[in-house]
């Protein structure tokens, strides 16, 4: 069984990748189907992380029609004029049980990272199935060649 599992290590590394690609771009689809035709309330930049892998990040603290306020942090967001720490924004927000999902107001849906991350799977799944198939074909050939030597 390992000896099957090494000599596919590339294909399943590529399957693997896929997988993840494709998790990705679900997540970023839910975040704007959650998002979509959500309610707008005023938030306060709590904090600005600017040296974060998937660019700048806003903390925000979300002041809701009910009086209460929810955190939330979002990466879509207007930087012309450059957010500053304690400014407020309007946002768009979702509260999902424990989740708060939140873009600024008038940004319309990422579809860019879900079709980037959904191409990313795509290309990923076919090398693997590809190499796959290959190895496969490999074996079968030298099998049919040992077999007629």
């Amino acid at each position: 069984m390992w000896t099957w599992v090494v000599q596919r290590r590339w294909a399943l590394g590529f399957l693997a990748w896929a997988a993840l690609a494709f998790t990705i771009a679900h997540f970023d689809d839910y975040e704007n189907r959650q998002l979509q035709g959500a309610p707008t309330a005023p938030a306060v930049i709590t904090d600005i992380d600017r040296w974060t892998k998937g660019g700048t990040v806003l903390h925000l603290r979300i002041e809701l029609p009910d009086g209460s306020t929810v955190e939330s942090s979002t990466h879509n967001f207007y930087d012309v004029p450059a957010p500053s720490q304690g400014a407020r924004i309007t946002v768009q927000y979702a509260v999902d049980g424990q989740d708060v999902w939140s873009r600024e107001a008038g940004l319309g849906p990422n579809r860019a990272g879900v079709w980037g991350w959904s191409i990313a799977g795509a290309a990923a799944a076919l090398t693997g199935v590809i190499l796959l198939v290959l190895r496969t074909r490999r074996n079968k050939l030298g099998e049919a060649v040992e077999d007629c030597g």
